[in-house]
């Protein structure tokens, strides 16, 4: 019998959220509910999205955004919050989150941020020095715009400005050339975090946030959280009245709210809170003085447990079943009496009664839950009176003798080797401070000193084979590794006093099967194959471990647990193989102290009813996550069997998540069928092709997520599928490759009234619905399941709605509630009616995009979009069009557009045109546009009317090879921003008189243009790019250009001279690589006339882009 025995895959959950050992932050936010910032968000983001035209100037400097704020008053939260924002989301390919704190190392720092842009590549860096390290970044940040978070930087007093600023520009210089090269991609921005505003003068930050406290109002809110809990304060008036003075004392500070108001939670004395209202210890500047109040009164064994927690460095990822497990090894957690409760549960009692007084923080990865000491380590280390110890960057200098618990960055190991303390050490931890694998073994030298230690955490080194040194550790109750390439040795069956094994996962061995086809791997999982070497396994002795309780294995890892080795106290989570000749479904019988997921496999092989009868799933309590799963199963006989099966394996009553795989019956289980499973969140049934009608899952009060995938039979959505309550709960439901099903009118007309998320793929006999809630968010209806795009959606304002399908699909939308949508997308694959009054209904719609999976077919989607007698069907809320590879009639395109006087955007790209010669596209009406793209588009020869564009700000035309003049600069008085590139029949550019607004002009390869000097007196221009005009002989002349800073050159080869009149005194950066050979033998030579116009700019730098 094998069980696989499960933990988070890839991950150290005591581990640094980004590997720095004095206080370490993560992008994740720790908050489980935040109070306030929403004005300081919205600015905030607002400055990072749209930046100034500042920018071009000193582009470097444009993009450093600096939040500053004392200690506790929310930096790192808002930063979070920030960085997870859906609009963030959406305008950076790349974010990444570096914990900077006072422990500055450059390549430590540099290695963080490399390993975000690595597209799931394995880096592996150990060996690189920074010159290296500078190298790969800089490869890894090409043409990526990117967000980089730079979160708790500190100014080193001892250095001084010069020397502080010298080492952060060595490691920011990758990133800055970033944003100097010609054609790197622009707009990516760096926000900092920091106490000081000299850290901001320190990195040339553009702009600088004071982060001041929480308003009264959230103030108030966040502390009554805290203090009440659940409870009212209105019950409590006396109480009320002095949380108010207390918190008005607290001036905003989050986190000493959060501490005070966590010290009072479940006291309801006026004369408690009267005392901490009294004394002096209220400053939120002084944050340690208000900790160690809360410290003092905790009780003596919360105090020793939390004292313990000081172990781990700040902002460190914390396991609460590892941690809880290190309390038991060292005897802190006590049986309490008679009660019945283990020591697992009693730990977990200590540990929430700390969360609740706030000095544990929530981290949700996931579906997975952490924890932090955020600003609190300091505290613990400080009353654990010199018992534990921490090894970080710094120097180490003499140990205390009395030193009992001791924690070591794995770098630092080497300061250990004369240490004799470590004889009377009870704790030794290596924590390793980086993503990446340490390459550090632990010598026999300190394993042979460590006598006397109960926890032993290995997880920051690297080892090929455990050491055999280990397994005289006679007093050891706590083990952590990291996966080892060989098994454990056999004589870890010494260790007669382990209660608890953790195995990690380790890069350096990779965890995941290799297997050429499913035929290999389907071996391995029947262990026809060694399963030693290269994969981890336990060894036979382990049997004999009998105060072994709990043990907790990288997902990965395949171990034989069970039958074999007789270990039903395991705790764990575990896949379960069953065999026709050796494991039997009985052998699952005493394994009920399984936690976390089971996955129970090839239930095939089961022989009969009475076996699986056996296995008692219903004891398994602690399971929350069951997975039942058939193979290949043929005829009659296994249809019948399957059914009495499943029948008998009916899970325990608080299951969360039941995924049902290959069932090869055609009836529901019993259990199913009644309200058995009342506490279920998620199903999940896939591969059951002979299950025809579902049972009645609309009464699972808590159900929110429902997925039915690859069921050939279903025919059905019927009144029995949605029972008497209709979904109550759910929010998401995916339907995919179902050929059979069919909606089926139903009585109710409440059903599925909190729907958020609809997918279907491959329903090709599903039809219009009787009714959808207004609660659905989006809809994604495809019938090609190749189509993936990704989705937009904003999930924070429930009145805003996405909606994507292709076209096959459109009766869908029919009976839709659509009055919400403001973001739809329509992906044309086949000649289809398109009923107008889906349309007349989108009463928000703001943005429209038709994409052309068949080109051919778009024509008719066009014109149902201009609806009879040339009155558009579409609302006049639209302000954004998109048409990629659609054929469209010029004239009727036209008549569209200046029907929908409200467009503020229209993109064109890779549109075809029916009509030959086309008529020039009309721009007469659109007086509010603000964005013109249009690209690939050959048929466009002319605009007319665009003496309407008053309003455009930005222009960019590209590869429409037959567009023969762009509209004068002086129709578009408000244009700012001008591309043209691979236009080769257009022949000028002009102005007639003075154009204030335009900012940035970039023209490239357009050949048919040989002079520019009818651009002039463009007084706000600030960067000009010229890039391969093969036919440019004449640049402007630039007097009137007098706010111009950067000029790029490039390609230009019959451009011989600079403009007449010399370059403007603005100029600050000229790039200038590949004209004429005379005009580059002057740079070269730094002599000639043209050279001398650029000499005599003394502020201006000349880089040759070659380079």
């Amino acid at each position: 019998m094998f069980v696989r025995v499960m933990a988070l895959q890839g991950f150290n959950p005591i581990q640094s959220v980004q590997c720095v050992p004095v206080r370490t932050t993560g992008s994740l936010l720790h908050e489980d509910a935040i109070f306030g910032r929403e004005k300081e968000i919205d600015e905030l983001v607002g400055q990072l999205l749209y930046k100034s035209d500042k920018c071009l100037s000193n582009a470097y400097q444009s993009v450093v955004h600096t939040i500053v704020g004392v200690g506790g008053i929310g930096k790192t939260t808002l930063a979070q919050l920030i960085y997870n924002d859906e609009r963030i989301l959406d305008s950076f390919d790349v974010r990444m989150w570096v914990s900077v704190s006072n422990n500055f190392d450059k390549i430590r720092i540099t290695k963080e941020i490399i390993s975000y842009p690595t597209d799931s590549e394995n880096a592996e860096l150990t060996n690189f020095n920074f010159s290296k390290l500078q190298d790969e970044l800089r490869w890894r940040l090409r043409s990526k715009r990117f967000l980089l978070v730079l979160d708790d930087v500190w100014y080193d007093e001892k250095y001084g400005e010069h020397i502080n600023k010298q080492m952060w520009m060595e490691i920011m210089a990758p990133i800055k050339e970033r944003f100097t090269r010609p054609g790197s991609m622009t707009g990516s921005m760096i926000l900092v975090t920091t106490r000081t505003e000299l850290v901001a003068k320190m990195l040339d930050s553009r702009s600088l946030f004071i982060l001041e406290g929480l308003g009264r109002d959230d103030s108030w809110l966040l502390f009554r959280r805290c203090a009440f809990g659940s409870r009212k304060p209105e019950g409590y008036p006396e109480l009320k009245q002095l949380g108010y003075q207390i918190v008005q004392k607290l001036k905003g500070s989050p986190l000493a709210l959060k501490v005070v108001g966590g010290h009072l939670n479940g006291k309801y004395s006026d004369a408690e809170w009267e005392d901490v209202l009294q004394r002096d210890v209220l400053n939120p500047n002084d944050i340690l003085t208000i900790l160690y109040l809360s410290y003092e009164s905790l009780p003596e064994h919360l105090q020793q447990c939390f004292a313990y927690c000081s172990l781990f460095p700040k902002g460190y990822r914390i396991d609460s079943k590892r941690l809880i497990w290190m309390w038991i090894a060292q005897g802190l957690v006590h049986l309490e009496g008679n009660n019945s409760r283990n020591l697992e549960d009693i730990g977990r009692g200590y540990f929430n009664d700390l969360l609740a007084r706030s000095f544990f923080q929530v981290l949700r990865c996931g579906d997975q839950t952490y924890y932090v000491m955020h600003d609190l380590n300091g505290l613990a280390l400080h009353v654990s009176n010199g018992e534990c110890f921490r090894v970080d960057h710094g120097s180490v200098g003499e140990f205390p003798h009395y030193i009992r618990h001791l924690s070591v960055s794995a770098e630092r190991l080497g300061d250990l080797v004369n240490y004799d303390g470590l004889r009377r050490l009870r704790t030794f931890m290596i924590l390793n401070d980086s993503w990446f694998c340490s390459k550090v073994c632990l010598s026999h030298d300190i394993l042979n000193k460590l006598k006397s230690v109960r926890v032993l955490d290995v997880s920051g080194c690297c080892f090929g084979r455990f050491p055999e040194a280990v397994n005289d550790l006679m007093h050891l109750r706590y083990l952590a590794i990291r996966r080892t390439y060989y098994p454990l040795p056999t004589t870890i069956s010494r260790l007669n006093h382990l209660q608890s094994l953790f195995v990690l996962y380790h890069s350096c061995y990779s965890a995941r099967i290799s297997c050429s086809n499913k035929w290999k791997q389907l071996k391995y999982l029947r262990r026809e194959v060694n399963t030693t070497g290269g994969h981890f396994s336990l060894p036979e002795s382990i049997r004999r471990l009998i105060n072994l309780v709990h043990v907790d294995v990288e997902k990965a890892y395949t171990l034989m647990l069970s039958g074999v080795y007789q270990l039903p106290c395991i705790e764990g989570s575990g896949e379960f193989l069953v065999d026709k000749k050796e494991q039997s479904l009985v052998q699952l019988r005493d394994l009920n102290k399984i936690r976390g997921e089971l996955s129970v496999r090839f239930l095939e092989n089961v022989k009969n009813r009475e076996e699986a009868a056996k296995s008692h799933l219903d004891l398994k309590e602690h399971i929350s996550k069951l997975e039942l799963e058939w193979g290949s199963c043929d005829g009659a006989h296994d249809m019948d069997k399957g059914f009495e099966v499943l029948d008998v394996l009916k899970p325990h009553r608080n299951l969360d998540d039941l995924t049902i795989s290959g069932y090869p019956g055609v009836k529901s289980p019993s259990w199913l069928e009644s309200d058995w499973l009342r506490r279920l969140k998620l199903i999940c049934l896939r591969d059951c092709n002979r299950w025809e009608v579902l049972p009645p899952l609309g009464d699972l009060p808590l159900l929110g997520t429902l997925e039915v995938r690859r069921m050939e039979e279903l025919k059905a959505l019927s009144q029995e599928f949605f029972g008497h309550a209709g979904f109550p709960s759910l929010e998401r439901l995916l339907l995919e490759r179902l050929p059979k099903l069919e909606w089926c009118l139903v009585d109710n007309d409440k059903v599925l009234q909190n729907l958020r998320h609809l997918s279907v793929a491959g329903c090709p006999r599903l039809r219009s619905y009787r009714t959808h809630p207004r609660t659905l968010r989006h809809i994604a209806v495809l019938d090609k399941e190749k189509i993936h795009f990704k989705l937009q959606i904003d999930s924070f304002e429930l009145s805003r709605s996405f909606c994507r399908l292709v076209s096959s699909s459109f009766h869908v939308l029919r009976s839709h509630h659509l009055e919400s949508i403001e973001d739809m997308e329509i992906y044309v694959n086949c000649l289809v009616h398109m009923p107008m009054i889906v349309f007349h209904n989108m009463k928000s719609l703001k943005k429209l995009k038709i994409f052309g999976i068949d080109e051919q077919n778009t024509c008719s989607v066009i014109t149902t979009l201009l609806g009879e007698n040339g009155c558009p069907v579409l609302p006049l809320s639209l302000k954004c069009l998109a048409l990629e590879k659609c054929y469209l009639q010029p004239s009727s395109f036209s008549k569209l557009l200046n029907n929908l006087s409200s467009l503020e955007t229209i993109r064109l790209s890779k549109c075809g045109s029916l009509e030959i010669p086309s008529l020039p596209v009309s721009l007469h009406l659109l007086r509010m546009l603000k964005r013109l793209a249009i690209y690939f588009c050959d048929w466009i020869s002319s605009f007319e009317g665009s003496e309407a564009l008053l309003s455009l700000e930005e222009m960019k035309i590209g590869y429409c090879y037959d567009l023969e003049y762009v509209p004068y600069l002086d129709e578009m008085p408000c244009l700012q921003k001008l591309h043209l590139s691979a236009c080769p029949q257009v022949m000028r550019l002009s102005k007639a008189g003075h154009q204030t607004a335009l900012k940035e002009l970039v023209v490239r390869s357009c050949d048919g243009l040989s002079s520019l000097r009818q651009l002039c007196d463009l007084v706000s221009l600030v960067k000009l790019t010229i890039t391969d005009c093969s036919d440019l002989l004449w640049l402007p002349d630039m007097d009137g250009f007098y706010s111009l800073r950067v000029l790029s050159i490039n390609q230009c080869p019959r451009l011989r001279s600079l403009p007449r009149s010399g370059l403007p005194v603005s100029l600050e950066t000229f790039f200038l690589s590949r004209c004429h050979q005379a005009l580059e033998e002057q740079f070269q030579r730094k002599e000639g006339p043209d050279w001398n116009k650029f000499a005599a700019l003394p502020g201006c730098k000349w880089i040759d882009s070659r380079w």
